[in-house]
Order: structure tokens, then C-alpha cells, then sequence
């Protein structure tokens, strides 16, 4: 008889077990449910990172020197180049955009003579021609007194 009552009392104590065991994973699954759909819904209302665009710099006053042909420095045949110049500076910057207009014969000048040292070999790469812009841009800034050139575009380049 001590024996039916432990079955008994055991059925009802397991039972309890069962039901304790249930109730448990029933609000375990409650509370991930309600964090799935809170991080969702934080997800959602949450900014998004705003892109940061850099503003570039505005283009500056383009100054046309023209077109030049030069001979160049090459000794075995007789090569030349054409070259449309054309100047960049501030366009707020009106000494400087006089001063570039005055000098025109100066910086013409300097164009022909830096040209002319040249060799067709230097100036057929894109680092040729990217060296003499600087050497260019060098040169030029050297004589300016209001300003300085910030780029060279060489807008037409042929070498024959």
C-alpha cells in the first residue's frame, strides 16, 4: 500500500513537473518572440546612417592660352607637337585673373621653351605629359605675384 501511495503521489508531483516544465518553455518562447519583434521593429525605426557627401571644390576661371605648335628636341627626326593650353584659377580672385591677361607673352613664352626641351618620347606617356603640366604649373606660379594656377588642362595634344 505504501507503494500505491508513492505512485500516486508520484504521478501528481510528475504531472507538476510536466505542467512547471511546459508554463517555463511557454514564456522562454513569449520573451524571444517579444525581442525578435522588438529588434525588428528597432531596426525599422532607427535613422539609417546618412551618406556623408563631400562637396568638391567649385571649378575655378578657365583661362585659354590657345593652341601651340613647337618643335621638339628630338635629333634624329624631326618631330612636333600641338598642344591647346588652358588654365585654371580662382574665379573670386580678379588681381589674379589680370595678372594672368598681362602676362599672357610671359607664360606663352614659357609654354614654347618647355615644349621645346622636350623630347617626343617624354610627352607620348600620360606621366610625360602629367610632368610637364606640373613643371608648367611650377614655372608659371613662380612668375605670379596675386595667385597661383591650381591645374593645366591640355585640351587638344598631338606630336607628329
Amino acid at each position: 500500500m505504501a507503494e500505491q501511495n508513492n505512485n500516486k503521489g508520484g504521478n501528481g508531483s510528475g504531472l507538476i513537473n510536466v505542467l512547471l516544465i511546459l508554463a517555463a518553455l511557454s514564456l522562454l518562447g513569449i520573451i524571444g518572440l517579444g525581442l525578435g519583434m522588438y529588434s525588428l521593429w528597432a531596426s525599422k525605426t532607427q535613422p539609417k546612417e546618412a551618406k556623408v557627401i563631400e562637396q568638391k571644390p567649385e571649378p575655378g576661371k578657365i583661362y585659354d592660352m590657345g593652341t601651340f605648335v613647337v618643335n621638339l628636341a628630338d635629333e634624329e627626326v624631326s618631330r612636333y607637337v600641338r598642344a591647346q593650353i588652358q588654365l585654371e584659377y580662382s574665379k573670386v580672385n580678379l588681381e589674379l585673373d589680370n595678372e594672368v591677361k598681362e602676362r599672357d607673352p610671359q607664360i606663352k613664352d614659357l609654354v614654347n621653351t618647355l615644349l621645346n626641351d622636350r623630347k617626343s618620347a617624354e610627352l607620348s606617356t600620360s606621366e610625360g605629359k602629367e610632368r610637364f603640366r606640373r613643371e608648367l604649373q611650377l614655372k608659371i606660379n613662380q612668375i605670379l605675384k596675386y595667385g597661383a594656377i591650381t591645374n593645366i588642362y591640355l585640351t587638344q595634344f598631338a606630336i607628329q
